[in-house]
């Protein structure tokens, strides 16, 4: 007789749930059991833009997600949930500061420095950016002064 491990019977429990409803339990337990009856009442789809959750699938390999519209988890009704893809949902939640491109206020900084023949990465590393943001400001001003 093999012995009972709880641990085995909790992970085919998850995965019997998961199965059976598309997403996980955790996921049905942060939005108070309610995540099905929300994505039924949004028609499986993202309240901004429309994407399904098929398509949601698709593109991210996971299933659409339920945001808390006050941010409070805890505050688990109907009206304060709501369906929304992954760019939606961290466009919604993404602090207004992160939202302010900062690169832009080193302008002239950058333009001198690369004037000067020096790295993207040389600016990039100084400054605390990345190469990329970088290259991309350089590149938006050039064309700006074009």
């Amino acid at each position: 007789m093999t012995a009972f491990s709880k641990v085995e019977w909790q992970r085919a429990k998850r995965l019997r749930f998961k199965k059976e409803n598309g997403f996980s339990d955790r996921a049905d337990y942060g939005t108070g059991k309610l995540r099905r009856a929300v994505l039924e009442r949004d028609g499986y789809r993202c309240v901004q833009c429309g994407m399904s959750d098929d398509e949601h699938r698709h593109s991210w390999a996971r299933p659409i997600t339920i945001d808390h519209k006050d941010k409070n988890r805890k505050h688990n009704t109907l009206d304060n949930l709501q369906t929304l893809c992954l760019s939606c949902h961290s466009r919604k939640d993404l602090i207004p500061e992160l939202r302010q491109p900062h690169v832009p206020q080193f302008k002239s900084e950058i333009i001198n420095r690369r004037q000067s023949n020096e790295s993207y990465q040389s600016i990039a590393d100084s400054l605390g950016f990345s190469s990329a943001a970088i290259w991309k400001w350089v590149k938006r001003w050039e064309r700006e002064a074009a």
